[in-house]
């Protein structure tokens, strides 16, 4: 942005620093208030059966069934990533709440946790009632991209045996998410450093979600990728490089159109013909999950990490449909 330059400089702004004010402050005051309700993340109905495994043997299945159920280790693990406290003392609390509700419901060991945890399979669920019936409609949403370090845990005695020294790094994660205009995370993927941002978004468009907008920012833009969205009625507001330059072929027809309309009319003119200016929206939602939930991974395997993201996920989604701030410039 040329006024980021600018400060940058040294120089005073052009214009003032546009003001906000939140309209909605007692509804969403109330909002951030019901997000500490226990309440909220246990489901209704009969808990034990829903939590204990009845059925001890499937006929014709080898092997017994486990004790507790897939839904019981997400509660679980949903209270471990909004406490942040260690496993053991998660199992404790979750032992001392069934008693308090006078619940007669067993707490699996922290070993069983991490174990079913690794191996559970969990997905990103939404609870916006306004995007439901958005897509009972038939309509189509914008899908927003885009990637952040998480980091998990830290190197220190085998580091130090190794090397004589103490780890000054620690090890990170990367996060991708895809979010809509009303900020619902769609998917979330948890990969090593090692993964590029373009090669992470092809687990972050869904199949079974009707789309007809992708807007991230250039770490995602290649060639093919565009091509590939334009052929199927999606507009790819992805910038192209600095240096990109036109081909003039049928395979770069998008391509082609963005470099020419860039050089003629500038990225800016891009940037407000074509909305990119809302991928802030996910650096917005980046940011509320690392100040709201944490910027630290608490597992330490990849596969616990890929649930723990979806976690994270189904919460913020959660939270999202009770409750946000509407805010209007000041005049």
């Amino acid at each position: 942005m040329p006024y980021k330059a600018r400060l940058k400089q040294g120089e005073a702004r052009k214009r003032k620093k546009p003001g906000y004010r939140v309209t909605n402050a007692r509804a969403y005051n109330q909002s951030l208030r019901k997000r500490g309700m226990i309440s909220l993340y246990v489901p209704d109905g009969d808990l034990k059966a829903q939590f204990i495994n009845a059925k001890v043997r499937t006929p014709g299945v080898s092997g017994r069934e486990p004790t507790y159920t897939s839904a019981y280790i997400e509660l679980v693990y949903t209270f471990y990533r909004l406490f942040g406290w260690g496993m053991r003392q998660i199992t404790g609390y979750m032992e001392d709440y069934w008693a308090t509700r006078g619940l007669d419901i067993p707490v699996p060991s922290s070993g069983q946790l991490c174990d079913r945890f690794a191996a559970l399979k969990v997905s990103v669920t939404q609870r916006c009632e306004q995007l439901a019936r958005r897509l009972a409609r038939g309509e189509a949403v914008s899908m927003i991209v885009d990637s952040t370090g998480l980091s998990f845990g830290r190197a220190s005695e085998w580091y130090e045996q190794k090397y004589g020294r103490k780890a000054t790094q620690t090890p990170w994660r990367k996060m991708h998410l895809s979010i809509d205009e009303a900020m619902n995370i769609h998917a979330i993927s948890i990969t090593t450093t090692e993964v590029s941002d373009s090669e992470g978004m092809d687990a972050l468009l869904r199949a079974d979600l009707p789309f007809d907008r992708v807007i991230a920012d250039g770490a995602y833009y290649s060639i093919e990728r565009t091509e590939a969205l334009s052929n199927a009625g999606v507009t790819p507001v992805i910038p192209p490089p600095a240096h990109a330059v036109v081909h003039g072929n049928d395979q770069t027809r998008w391509h082609d159109q963005i470099v020419k309309y860039i050089d003629e009319n500038g990225i800016y003119a891009f940037h407000k013909k074509y909305g990119y200016g809302v991928r802030a929206l996910v650096e917005a939602q980046i940011s509320r999950i690392k100040r709201c939930i944490g910027a630290t991974l608490l597992t330490q395997k990849i596969a616990s990490q890929e649930s723990e993201g979806v976690i994270i996920a189904n919460i913020i989604n959660l939270w999202n449909s009770f409750g946000r701030p509407v805010s209007v410039k000041n005049p």
